[in-house]
């Protein structure tokens, strides 16, 4: 009986409609037999390796269970392999303890069969905020399971049920008033992921490979210039339909000045756990201050409006990179961020994450930017950012990301399965 409930309930949620487009499209891709998916994968991996990107497969514990050999070599070949719970099911539907405990399990089956355990991403990005206070500290070193959409230029996207069932699923916030970035949280570094992804693009708008190319670029070009992350989402069981977006994407990526970083979620977390101990200590000098900088060798220092630099170099219209760990500065104004001392806690964090320096002492009225209350209520993170880097005046700060690079892009896609008893293994959850 319960089972019977439970596929209801996973009936409900998608309506006739989606369920027989999805069922056509998965009989199609996969066999009972795991070779062909295998095959499949296998040529993605080749290719992207071939373009200089590693991919992320966040991977049910189930299926490094059943085909350890297979997991095992994509985790040789130099692809990460991430916890994607340890069967496919909705952690967020779950009571808490059954949800951790399905982590915990997929966990076990990874350390048993020997793989590497750095992170995590729940199936459907269905998480709850009390499942991430769960989790002990140290137990995952980030999650993945926020998304921000990046609405597509396609007008047809509100016309297909398919498109917007999944984008119920995804719950993606809206790439025009958030930051598409990482964060820190309950212990957690939180990679976002970019929606739409290829089956809401192939299955959803029935775009063809030039199509998708298209909009994965479009997304590439707008996170360039914000200087953000493109953590593209995409399902193996598309992986040949892909491989020439892929290239597309990829060989534009490598075109951009400054450059993209292309890496795997384990690299993002790790340096964005290494930039959140950069500090900055001022010192005051009888020409102003003396700025001393503590971070380690692939940070990046950029500066703005102090002048030309005679040893750093342009790193793009607006600023230069210090080459340096060390510069003086005239006394006033300030090159730093000041907010009052009421100013909302989160909001002091994001833009600290941001690499700006903020001043929240006396002198933070005398910084060359200077931020009341008043302002940060009434901004989104887009147009706070936006508003820091269009106002004159001097600045340094910390940048986002390692020597030198622009932007991050990581491909990451979801092997939840690799024959049709798998897919269909899902809606019965032991």
């Amino acid at each position: 009986m319960g089972g019977q409930l439970k596929i209801g309930k996973w009936f409900a949620l998608r309506g006739p409609a989606f369920v027989r487009q999805r069922l056509a499209a998965l009989l199609q891709r996969y066999s009972i037999t795991s070779a062909k998916a295998m095959n499949r994968i296998n040529d993605c991996t080749e290719t992207l390796a071939g373009l200089g990107c590693a991919p992320t497969f966040p991977t049910p514990g189930i299926v490094v269970q059943r085909y350890p050999q297979f997991i095992r070599h994509l985790q040789d070949a130099g692809a990460e392999i991430t916890v994607h719970s340890y069967q496919h099911i909705d952690l967020s539907a779950l009571p808490v303890p059954a949800a951790r405990q399905q982590l915990m399990r997929a966990i076990q089956t990874f350390e048993r069969f020997g793989i590497e355990v750095h992170g995590f991403r729940c199936p459907y990005l269905g998480y709850s905020t009390e499942l991430l206070n769960s989790l002990p500290a140290g137990m995952f070193d980030y999650s993945s399971n926020e998304a921000i959409y990046w609405e597509p230029a396609n007008s047809s996207a509100k016309g297909s049920r398919f498109y917007e069932i999944l984008c119920q699923f995804y719950k993606g916030k809206p790439a025009s008033d958030t930051v598409c970035l990482p964060s820190t949280r309950f212990n957690l570094i939180e990679i976002p992921v970019c929606v739409p992804d290829d089956l809401q693009l192939h299955d959803g708008l029935q775009l063809g490979p030039e199509g998708i190319g298209q909009v994965w670029g479009q997304m590439l070009d707008q996170i360039h210039q914000r200087g953000e992350l493109f953590t593209l989402m995409f399902h193996p069981e598309l992986a040949s339909f892909c491989e020439n977006p892929f290239v597309s994407l990829l060989r534009k990526a490598s075109q951009f000045h400054p450059p993209v970083w292309i890496a795997r979620l384990r690299d993002i977390s790790e340096w964005w756990r290494e930039k959140s101990g950069f500090k900055v200590e001022s010192l005051e000098i009888p020409t102003g201050l003396r700025l001393s900088f503590t971070c380690s060798q692939r940070a990046t220092v950029l500066v703005r409006g102090l002048g030309p630099s005679e040893s750093g170099h342009v790193w793009n219209e607006k600023y230069y990179c210090l080459p340096s760990r060390a510069l003086d500065v005239p006394a006033d104004p300030r090159p730093f961020v000041g907010l009052p001392a009421s100013a909302p806690g989160p909001v002091v964090s994001f833009l600290q994450e941001q690499g700006y320096i903020v001043d929240m002492a006396n002198t933070a009225t005398r910084c060359a930017i200077y931020l009341d209350v008043a302002t940060l209520d009434r901004m989104t993170q887009v147009q706070l950012v936006n508003h820091i880097e269009a106002l004159p005046g001097p600045l340094v700060r910390y940048w986002r990301w390692p020597n030198g690079v622009g932007c991050a892009m990581c491909v990451t896609g979801d092997l939840d399965a690799l024959t049709l008893l798998d897919y269909a293994s899902r809606l019965f959850v032991r």
